[in-house]
């Protein structure tokens, strides 16, 4: 279930004043904590902080939406996959990494066929990318070819940029005590977005800044979850165990 979402308080009223009584986060990734200077020194990456801004989104309407990966004619994708690029899969079913491509180099033709390889493997990483130090308005125009930008009420996004989701834990040191102060983990497991009526068909993560050590993203094959559990209920269904 989502968190209840930062709001801009008054300042009137400290900035982590809790009461004893008010629920702790789900997820220790959202700071409950303004950003400052000293905060703005630390990272690399200062345009990318989240901002609590306060907006508004009219409920979106259901709309016609074209894959790309359907305009793709060619399986092999040879606009994404060139001579220069190695695939690596790390599952049979789930995660394939891409060294020497640059999605900020990548052609139309090579998008639509990126969005064929998602489709089919889940999840693909692209080590070193320039695109990150690009800035979010050159991340945002390249997700905009895969299809209308997704808002979520649940966290700060960039400014100027709302359908960024920002995971940011710098300065966050007294929210992730009292998260830890009821669970002996900080491992925590979602499904982005599953209520949404058209929920997103694509979705890009990019690491800025982490530890040498942990903070890792497990995914999961929900796909392949569910026909297996029909497996084991004993419902005949088709099944693809490749070669």
């Amino acid at each position: 279930m989502p968190s209840t979402a930062p709001v801009i308080r008054p300042k009137s009223q400290p900035v982590n004043a809790h009461k004893e009584e008010s629920p702790i986060s789900y997820d220790i990734n959202i700071p409950y904590v303004d950003v400052n200077g000293e905060t703005t020194a630390r990272t690399r990456y200062p345009e990318y902080l989240p901002t609590w801004d306060k907006m508004w989104f009219d409920p979106l309407p259901p709309f016609h939406y074209d894959d790309p990966a359907l305009r793709v004619e060619d399986r092999s994708k040879p606009n994404l996959l060139t001579p220069e690029a190695k695939v690596t899969e790390i599952q049979p079913k789930i995660g394939t990494i891409i060294e020497g491509v640059q999605l900020s180099q990548l052609s139309d033709a090579a998008k639509d066929e990126l969005a064929l390889l998602v489709s089919e493997r889940k999840v693909v990483a692209f080590p070193a990318q320039d695109l990150i130090d690009a800035g979010p308005e050159a991340q945002e125009q390249f997700m905009r070819h895969f299809g209308k930008p997704n808002y979520q009420p649940v966290s700060g996004t960039v400014r100027g940029h709302p359908g960024f989701h920002i995971i940011h834990r710098d300065g966050n040191k007294e929210e992730i005590s009292r998260f830890l102060s009821q669970r002996t983990t900080t491992t925590l497991w979602h499904q982005d977005v599953s209520y949404e009526i058209q929920p997103p068909s694509y979705v890009m993560l990019g690491l800025l800044e982490g530890p040498e050590v942990g903070g890792d993203t497990v995914f999961a094959a929900t796909d392949m979850a569910y026909k297996y559990a029909l497996f084991c209920s004993n419902l005949l269904i088709p099944q693809d165990y490749g070669d």
